[in-house]
Parts: structure tokens; C-alpha cells; sequence
């Protein structure tokens, strides 16, 4: 049993021990950039600074989530409070709240909702997943684009599909799409803070309803989807 104990401590301390020095290095990135924004060094462009402080910046966030996960430190979404809902009201007001980032941007957001559904859910989350999805799919298109949303009653599920034509996203962000904090190739249209987190806090919402979030992309620069699927109930 000691031994166990030993050797438990002693991979925790390792793991600590790559930990910091993962981080140390992400500082020591972050102050370089700051040096050459106080002394600026001739054939180094300011907005190449900018993306890679950005860059250390996420990848510390992500080592940090990565220790967490590896330690099984529990993050929890809250207490939810499920009751009936109907997803295409929640569609309609999460649009309304959405409204000025379209309006700012001249998009068009075209609808096709369903009626008659019912969903067991927490109303503050699913409105606040529906309002990520939104956003994300505005953030990554162009001025004057469309939007889809669409809401279909299949087989036992409520299905919703946010659609875009802008950035896309490529074969590995895909794979990282939901991954906290993941540094992905594909960028805001017109430079929107990112959050880097709020789709992977999406899919765990999803996941707490009994349900699941997919992304789907034909590549970068050629949009993508978004499908979040409802246990109907």
C-alpha cells in the first residue's frame, strides 16, 4: 500500500513538475512580446506579436484545464432546473438577444423552426447554448452573409442546425472544436474576442440534457454547422 502511495506521489509531482515548466515557458513568451511592444525591434510586425501572445495565452489555459484533467478535478455546469421546454421559443428569444451582432455585421439569418416540440432542459442553459452557437457562426462569417438555423422533429430528437459560409474549420480543428481553449486555425471575420472555451462549455451543456453537439466543415473557408440534438420528452 506504501508503495502504491510512492509511486502516486511521485507521478504527481512529475506531472506538476511538466506542468510548470510548460507555463514558465508560455511567461517567458509573453514577456518577450512585451519587451519588443516597449522597445519595438525593427522587421517584427505588432500584429504577429499580438497573435502569438495570443497563442501562449491559450495554450497556458489549455495546460491548465489538461492538469486538471489529469488530476480528475471535477468541473462542474451548475444545478440545472429541467422542465418542458419548447426549442424553437428558445431559438426565437436567443435570435432576439442575438440581434445586434447580426444587425452590426449586415448578416441575414434565415429560419425554419419546427413547432409543437417539447424538450427537458434548463432554460437559462439551453437559451445560452443556442446564443453560443449564434454567435460563434457570426463571428466566423463575413459581412452580408447568411445564416441557416433550423429546428426538425427526427426520430426522437429535436434537431437544430446552425449554418454558416465563413471561415470553416479544417480536418484538425475538428478534432479540437470542443477542446477548451485548443488553438485552432481559423480566426474571427472581423477580429471578435475569442473566448476559446464557450463551444467546449456548449457541448458539455448538451451532454447534461442528454444530448450531443456535432461540427461539421467541408474545410476552411468553406463554413460549417453546427448540430445540437435534444432527447424530445
Amino acid at each position: 500500500m506504501a508503495a502504491d502511495e510512492n509511486k502516486a506521489k511521485s507521478e504527481q509531482a512529475e506531472r506538476l513538475h511538466r506542468f510548470a515548466h510548460d507555463i514558465r515557458n508560455r511567461l517567458t513568451g509573453l514577456r518577450e512580446v512585451l519587451r519588443h511592444l516597449a522597445e519595438p525591434t525593427p522587421g517584427i510586425d505588432a500584429a504577429e506579436l499580438a497573435t502569438f501572445a495570443e497563442q501562449q495565452y491559450f495554450k497556458a489555459l489549455g495546460e491548465v484545464e489538461s492538469l486538471l484533467d489529469d488530476m480528475h478535478v471535477e468541473r462542474g455546469i451548475g444545478t440545472l432546473t429541467i422542465m418542458p421546454l419548447d426549442p424553437a421559443a428558445l431559438v426565437s428569444r436567443a435570435l432576439t438577444d442575438m440581434r445586434h451582432r447580426f444587425v452590426k455585421k449586415e448578416q441575414q439569418v434565415l429560419t425554419d423552426l419546427a413547432p409543437g416540440l417539447s424538450v427537458q432542459g434548463d432554460d437559462h442553459c439551453l437559451t445560452e447554448l443556442i446564443a453560443a452557437l449564434l454567435s460563434n457562426a457570426s463571428k466566423f462569417s463575413p459581412r452580408g452573409s447568411t445564416i441557416q438555423v433550423t429546428l426538425a422533429h427526427e426520430g426522437a430528437s429535436a434537431m437544430l442546425r446552425v449554418s454558416d459560409t465563413g471561415a470553416g474549420l479544417s480536418a484538425t480543428d475538428l478534432d479540437r472544436i470542443f477542446v477548451r481553449y485548443a488553438w485552432l486555425s481559423s480566426h474571427s471575420t472581423e477580429g471578435e474576442a475569442q473566448g476559446r472555451g464557450t463551444l467546449a462549455r456548449a457541448a458539455r451543456w448538451a451532454t447534461a440534457h442528454r444530448g450531443s453537439l456535432l461540427a461539421v466543415s467541408p474545410g476552411s473557408g468553406h463554413g460549417s454547422t453546427f448540430v445540437l440534438e435534444l432527447p424530445l420528452g
